[in-house]
């Protein structure tokens, strides 16, 4: 059996990872045991490091943190699909099209759901040499498309599509292109740049920010238009132009990416008209809000999520703005999961249709650069995703 190591979070705030043995997983139904061979960091692992138990409470440390991996498939669990959920695919047709099936030796990326309450597992954490992911969660990778570059339901948007995939949905995306724009605040961070595709290929216009070094690379993954998000405080340029470029379309929401987004996104949302009795006035969030001093204690950082929480309460009862935090794991329980990792994502990576962006950047070979990728992000980076090759 090989030897398995990981990266160990071994207590709240306790920093840095530790690397030591781990036990050998073996993958249940309907998961996967994959040899890791590059992970991607991402703010929420740094985030959990600093708030300790206030963020996923219910993990118990030594933990394995991590979610974007990217490797090669050594064992299948058995079964991918209940008897249950064969039968119902093969009533409604699909056997097949919607669901992937995995063969040792298959290269793949996937998302890691060790730290969500459902699973709370130190096997299924990312940093690590082998570890278990969701089959639902995993989608193939092309031999053109390296591991480094590989390893990175609020809207109710449409799903994504290749085109000539869609059974007529195409028309159906170019009748709606010209009619329906998505704003995405952050465009070139890693999640803007996945999102500005994802959104592109659902048939919406996409208008973002970013600053004006990047307007080349979010406009090469089709946005319509792109500001610059250093104007974009309340009284800043970039609401007010993208509030201009907005009128006479119907805005279907916000996604906003970063610790100020949100108010840029409200403001604009405010300010651009809304159909009557629409309800499309909706800010998703990944980001959560942090104190300008990347050192602040616990005390500030919790002042500054809660007093945006109350000025967010206020928009929404004098603006009718709604909002609700992104959480991506959440695919797995529902059918968005089936559509993009099996759907979708196959054949867009396969044509090119949907590219690893932004340009991964190596921070070194071996788990002991994780924790290194970590404090490296927690300086900040821009159109860059940090990766550590296992």
């Amino acid at each position: 059996m090989p030897e398995n190591r990981a990266a160990y979070l071994m207590g709240e705030k306790v920093r840095p990872l530790a690397v030591k043995p781990a036990p050998y997983p073996t993958p249940g139904s309907n998961q996967l045991l994959v040899r890791v061979t590059a992970v991607a960091v991402n703010p929420i692992e740094y985030i959990k490091q600093d708030l300790g138990g206030l963020l996923y409470g219910w993990v118990r440390c030594p933990h394995v943190l991590g979610s974007d991996v990217a490797g090669t498939v050594v064992e299948v669990g058995r079964p991918l699909l209940s008897s249950e959920e064969e039968e119902e695919e093969e009533e409604e047709g699909v056997a097949g099209k919607k669901r992937l099936f995995f063969r040792p030796g298959d290269r793949v990326v996937g998302h890691a759901l060790g730290s969500e309450k459902k699973f709370n597992d130190p096997a299924m954490g990312a940093f690590q040499h082998y570890v278990l992911l969701q089959a639902r969660m995993v989608a193939p990778i092309p031999d053109a498309l390296s591991f480094e570059r590989a390893a990175k339901d609020q809207l109710a948007l449409r799903h994504p599509v290749v085109a000539g995939d869609g059974g007529g949905n195409d028309e159906n995306k170019k009748e709606k292109a010209e009619k329906e724009t998505l704003l995405i605040w952050g465009g070139s961070t890693s999640v803007g740049c996945n999102a500005i595709q994802l959104a592109c290929a659902a048939g919406y216009e996409v208008v973002t920010t970013c600053s004006p070094r990047n307007f080349d690379l979010v406009k090469s993954l089709g946005t319509a238009a792109a500001f610059d998000y250093r104007s974009g405080n309340p009284n800043g340029t970039a609401v007010s132009e993208i509030v201009r470029f907005c009128q006479g379309k119907k805005v279907v929401g916000a996604l906003s990416i970063g610790s100020d987004a949100g108010r840029g996104c409200v403001e604009v949302l405010r300010q651009v008209p809304s159909e009557r009795g629409s309800s499309r006035r909706f800010l998703s969030r990944v980001s959560y809000p942090t104190p300008e001093n990347k050192d602040a204690g616990l005390p500030a950082r919790i002042w500054c999520m809660l007093s945006f929480s109350v000025w967010l309460w206020v928009q929404r009862v004098r603006h009718g703005i709604r909002s609700n935090v992104v959480v991506g794991t959440t695919l797995e329980g529902n059918e968005v999961g089936t559509a993009i990792y099996a759907g979708f994502l196959p054949r867009a990576l396969a044509t090119g249709r949907f590219v690893a962006a932004p340009e991964p950047k190596v921070v070194g070979k071996g788990l002991e650069f994780v924790h290194t990728a970590l404090d490296r992000l927690r300086r900040g980076v821009s159109a860059k995703k940090l990766v550590a090759e296992i």
